[in-house]
């Protein structure tokens, strides 16, 4: 039996059975309540329970050279299924190939209306304030990460210090946040002025990865079209989508649903990716698609650049259960090699998404994975599920009223 035609508890056991997990651990898979009061109390405010999604895992991706399972959080089945099908399409050909940056987030210091004589003050102690924001992390430093990089910029109104940061494994907003401010003390003390604000900035620039890959033609035919005029078409469509800001806002959803997904089930902060990502896809003053693809040597070549902001240590990452579950499924050692996983999931979202689109149409696969959704909103319970999506799909009469009307007929027997 294929994966997704196993049972909960089968998949379980095939994940203890090739080393994903251990016996222990899957029982915190089995209980269905892998988040204490204690915890949820730390991570929210005015908590009064916890809001269950479903948790599972995409297969088939190879990255640079090592394969994964990859666990995904969402409500949506065709998303897991579409980045499973494309990476083992992508893994016949090759798997994906990455270049992962090191995570530098930036952080501003702002001042407003200061002289002239003041900004040439500050100009002047520069290898001062670079020292001292270097020295006000010493942990960070002993990672290997710490400052990097700093620079002024004049605005009409304001004065702004950046701050590089090297922040190494995690995603670091708060220690970002603690060296700026501590930083903003000491800039304050040496103009005698007032500083508006200390924050990071999310514009995701300094955590740029690429994700490549070169397909077989072999791998995209359907059974009524051959692979390369599918290739040819997924050309087109991605041309267009650089043309097109209403399809490329569509395309780069496409690739975020794999990506959020992912950092939901490792801990991390989609909010936070989402305006990285969004924002650099307008960088050239005209939205942009994440990813383009093209021909050569009878293959067709998906190129995905774009910023991932992550982290693989610290915060929520280390507090959530499933989280920590899900970076010991995929053997995670460093931030680098889960932008790397996550970058690969996003192009491969991409490309189901495209080869659906250019082919039979993105319901017919998504409607189908979406008729148990429509049982269980029909009302079917248990049994009953499996039983209404099965005529759904054969009837591929996709409506709520119909999956009631399926049930009603079922319990009438």
């Amino acid at each position: 039996m294929k994966i997704y035609e196993l049972t909960d508890e089968q998949r379980i056991k095939y994940l203890i059975k090739n080393g994903y997990i251990t016996e222990s651990q899957a029982e915190l898979l089995r209980c269905r309540q892998t988040i204490s009061t204690d915890v949820a109390d730390s991570l929210s405010e005015n908590q009064i329970g916890s809001f269950s999604l479903p948790y599972g895992f995409a297969t088939d991706f190879l990255v640079d050279g090592n394969e994964y399972l990859v666990p995904m959080v969402i409500e949506e089945p065709s998303v897991i299924a579409a980045a499973s099908n494309a990476a083992k399409r992508i893994k016949n050909s090759g798997g994906f190939r990455t270049f992962p940056t090191d995570r530098i987030v930036y952080g501003q210091i702002v001042l407003e209306d200061i002289s002239d004589e003041i900004v040439a003050q500050l100009e002047k102690q520069d290898s001062e304030i670079f020292e001292f924001a270097q020295k006000s992390h010493p942990s960070l430093i002993k990672r290997g990460g710490g400052v990097v990089s700093l620079k002024f910029n004049r605005y009409d109104s304001f004065f702004e210090i950046e701050l590089g940061i090297n922040t190494v494994d995690a995603m670091g907003a708060n220690l970002v946040n603690s060296i700026l401010e501590k930083t903003a003390h000491k800039i304050s003390d040496l103009v005698s002025g007032d500083i508006l604000c200390s924050i990071l900035s999310n514009s995701g620039q300094g955590q740029v990865i690429t994700v490549e890959t070169d397909i077989d033609f072999a791998q995209l035919a359907t059974k009524t079209m051959s692979g390369d005029e599918v290739a040819n078409r997924i050309v087109k469509l991605s041309d267009f989508a650089k043309e097109s800001v209403k399809r490329a806002i569509t395309h780069n959803k496409g690739i975020m649903n794999g990506i959020d997904a992912v950092l939901l089930a490792t801990g991390n902060d989609f909010r936070a990716q989402e305006a990285a990502a969004h924002s650099f896809a307008y960088e050239s003053g005209h939205y942009q698609p994440f990813s383009e693809w093209h021909l050569k040597n009878n293959k067709l070549i998906g190129t995905l650049k774009m910023p991932i902001e992550l982290g693989s240590v610290g915060g929520a990452i280390k507090a959530l259960p499933l989280a920590q579950l899900s970076l010991e499924i995929m053997k995670i050692k460093n931030s680098k090699q889960l932008q790397s996983i996550v970058g690969a999931v996003g192009l491969a979202n991409n490309l189901s998404a495209l080869r659906a689109l250019v082919t039979t149409g993105i319901q017919a696969g998504h409607m189908g994975l979406q008729s148990k959704s429509l049982a269980v909103s029909a009302g079917a319970v248990g049994s009953e599920i499996q039983q209404v999506s099965q005529i759904l799909n054969q009837t591929k009469n996709y409506t709520l009223e119909d999956a009631k009307n399926i049930l009603l007929e079922l319990r009438k027997k």
